[in-house]
């Protein structure tokens, strides 16, 4: 992994708003959430909607649930594969009360590749999900997964 610049990870706030955004439309053009829907996650998950930055820059977020459903998680492209995506997941992984699960388009290869690299396993499908395409649904939790967050 690459050195990654001085970060950090913190609750989301309304300021942030506009950076949240603009991630989720590098990161989801056809899909975007819209600022409600953010407004609405930040008012429902106020704990557990968190960003990273580097300095005063929002690079990623994460949004999760003490259950341990991830609703939402995305970084910047230009940040990807930099060990922040994986700082957010690490963080999930802490304070989520159960193991971690979400679910994730078929088509969308480098994500699922992502979460398998972290140790997470495929346990389902949802047909139609998207619309135009089936979610996946990766769980991770058991003990024997974990080892993969220490490398």
């Amino acid at each position: 992994m690459a050195e990654r610049p001085l970060s950090r990870i913190r609750e989301f706030k309304i300021e942030d708003i506009d950076e949240i955004l603009d991630i989720e439309q590098q990161a989801f053009p056809k899909t975007s959430y819209s600022k409600e829907v953010f407004l609405n996650y930040a008012k429902n998950f106020a704990d557990t909607f968190v960003v990273v930055e580097i300095g005063r820059n929002v690079v990623g977020y994460i949004i999760f649930d003490m259950g341990g459903h991830i609703h939402s998680t995305a970084v910047k492209p230009t940040y990807r594969r930099k060990g922040f995506g994986k700082m957010l997941f690490m963080h999930a992984l802490k304070y989520a009360k159960t193991k971690l699960w979400l679910e994730v388009r078929s088509k969308n290869s480098p994500a699922i590749e992502f979460y398998k690299r972290l140790g997470m396993i495929i346990v389902g499908r949802i047909p139609n999900y998207y619309e135009t395409d089936d979610a996946l649904v990766m769980v991770f939790g058991q003990k024997e997964n974990r080892s993969n967050l220490d490398s």
